[in-house]
């Protein structure tokens, strides 16, 4: 690589790099060179794909065999040159800061971002300066996209509540146990990152054992699914939130209200073929002993556009279930149209017909990233670059307060 070359990769008043599926792309590559080198040219291509691998074994010995399996779908894939051409006679880059503006039109089917233990649904921008008989000095950054869940399309169903219950009966035969009843309840069935889940717990032991305590998780289930050598599916469940509160001794019943409050998250996705992302609220009893503790999971949606009557769900001091409603006038958050940026943080303001409500209820939406999230290498297998190779996703949250 040509001593003292810098090369840095930014987006049109969009520091956080986040897109919408429509959205127009744009932004600068600006090159600082201190010595003068040759290129037949300087390239610039935008990728958008997701990707799976993973590999299982079976067998001892000789008898082993491990089974690599993949899957992969492109979204986009566009190759510019900002100076020369692949076929053009090679050229001087003089000293100096030379800035090169790009654009692109993002398509409209694209998934949201994600970055995986087993895979990833990820999109790059990568400039290469194409040296003649020398190796190319390769530079890159990640860039987010954000799908829209609005669940206010699929109203209806998300604002009813969810109510899901089991019984497990011990042993069996002549000697089963009276049974162990267990109901999980939530006020809606949509939530949006930054809002608090409120759950349910009621329990009645008949049983004579006794239930140490309730765990209450909110559950990402990510679903890797091969295309190559076959179809396959690796279910990875993840606990993003959890919280707990005291069981319940044989022979008694009670109730039980639990809070989770929902991190920053994408959104429950399967548009993709090969990577699809649900959610549930898993109630779990813990019991001593070898018996499996039961379990009541109740799937949910996570979206980016809040139901508008059900801004804040909570439980009420009567203890019934409700949503807390925004007042009928509102509208519902503001969502930006396809054809513009994000707008950052800080600049978004209320609008005129959510002014009459209080600011706590309709919050701007941020950008962060997800929970529990570590920088993903965002190269390729062969790829070589230069620079910070580093990317984490950023997903929208809106800032309830209790």
């Amino acid at each position: 690589m040509p001593e003292a070359t810098d090369c840095q990769i930014r987006f049109d008043n969009n520091p956080c790099g986040v897109y919408f599926p429509g959205q127009s792309l744009s932004g600068y590559v600006e090159l600082r060179v201190l010595e003068a080198f040759k290129v037949k040219g300087v390239s610039l291509q935008i990728k958008g794909f997701a990707e799976v691998k993973w590999s299982e074994s079976s067998g001892t010995g000789k008898s082993r065999r491990t089974v690599h399996y993949h899957g992969r779908q492109d979204y986009i894939n566009t190759v510019t040159y900002l100076q020369g051409s692949p076929e053009g006679n090679p050229f001087d880059i003089v000293p100096g800061t030379h800035t090169y503006r790009f654009g692109c039109q993002l398509p409209h089917n694209l998934p949201t971002s994600f970055e995986g233990l087993y895979g990833h649904i990820r999109y790059t921008v990568r400039v290469v300066l194409h040296r003649p008989w020398k190796v190319d000095p390769t530079f890159k950054v990640g860039f987010t996209v954000l799908r829209h869940v609005n669940l206010n399309e699929n109203a209806l169903t998300l604002s009813m509540p969810c109510k899901l219950e089991i019984q497990k009966v011990f042993c069996c035969g002549p000697c089963a146990s009276d049974p162990l009843h267990i109901s999980a309840q939530i006020p809606i069935g949509g939530y949006v990152p930054g809002q608090t889940i409120a759950v349910r717990i009621e329990a009645s032991n008949r049983s004579k054992k006794r239930v140490n305590e309730f765990s209450t998780k909110l559950m990402k289930n990510v679903c890797y699914i091969s295309q190559t050598p076959y179809s396959r599916v690796k279910l990875e469940p993840e606990v993003v939130a959890e919280v707990r509160c005291p069981g319940v001794a044989a022979g008694e019943q009670g109730t039980w209200d639990q809070y989770l409050a929902i991190p920053a998250l994408p959104s429950t996705s399967n548009q993709c073929q090969v990577l699809t992302l649900g959610y549930e609220v898993e109630v779990e009893a813990k019991i001593h002993g070898p018996n499996i503790n039961p379990r009541v999971r109740i799937p949910i949606t996570l979206g980016t556009v809040p139901l508008a009557a059900h801004a804040i769900p909570r439980m009420d001091t009567n203890y019934r279930l409700e949503a807390y409603p925004v007042p009928p006038t509102a509208d519902p958050p503001i969502v930006q149209e396809p054809s513009a940026p994000p707008v950052p943080y800080d600049q978004l303001k209320p609008t005129a017909a959510s002014s009459n409500l209080p600011n706590d209820q309709l919050p701007p939406p941020t950008y962060e990233e997800a929970v529990g999230s570590t920088p993903a290498n965002i190269l390729e297998e062969g790829e070589e670059t230069t620079g910070s190779n580093n990317f984490t996703p950023q997903y929208m949250v809106y800032r309830f307060s209790e």
